[in-house]
Formats: structure tokens, C-alpha cells, sequence
């Protein structure tokens, strides 16, 4: 549902066959809630769902996470066993 708002482009290969693919979905800012100490093993969609962050069935939101974080994911090497803390965004419902 995210990327349906995100124009498609036209994309060349090497041969000159043209695909559409989306562009680049911009990464949405929000303000921080708190800020999780990890553990050994912790996965994000985990994190998410703990009755004290956004509760039971709500790993759809694990994508807030990754994205308030992105820059220390990536800069991890998208290896969250590198991070001591991770910062849990504000969502508001129906964003």
C-alpha cells in the first residue's frame, strides 16, 4: 500500500528494453517515542508487537522502525546485532 503512491518510471537495460518499475519511495520522517535497548536475537516485527510498544498484530508497522532508523541500519550493514538501541517512532493511527 506504501508504494502505491510512488510513480512509476521507465527503466532501459543494456539492450534497450524498457520496464516500469517504481522510483524511489521517499523515507517518511517521524518523532521519536522512545528508545529500545536491543538484545542478542531481538527481531524489529518482534519489537513491534510488545504489548508496552504497538501491541499485539501490529508488525505492518515494523517498516516505521526501519525507516526512523535507516541511516544506523545501513550504516550496520542491516545487521541489527551491531545496534545496542534502536529509536520506536511515534505512529499515529491511520497514517
Amino acid at each position: 500500500m506504501r508504494y502505491n503512491t510512488v510513480p512509476d518510471i521507465t527503466f532501459k537495460d543494456i539492450n534497450g528494453n524498457s520496464f516500469p518499475i517504481k522510483d524511489i519511495r521517499p523515507i517518511r520522517e517521524f518523532e521519536t517515542a522512545l528508545q529500545i535497548d536491543l538484545k542478542k536475537g531481538d527481531f524489529l516485527d518482534e519489537i513491534v508487537s510488545r504489548k508496552e510498544n504497538y501491541g499485539d498484530g501490529q508488525e505492518d508497522l515494523t517498516f516505521t522502525i526501519v525507516d526512523h532508523n535507516i541511516v544506523k541500519i545501513v550504516e550496520a550493514g542491516w545487521d541489527l546485532s551491531k545496534l545496542k538501541k534502536i529509536n520506536l517512532p511515534i505512529v499515529e493511527e491511520g497514517f
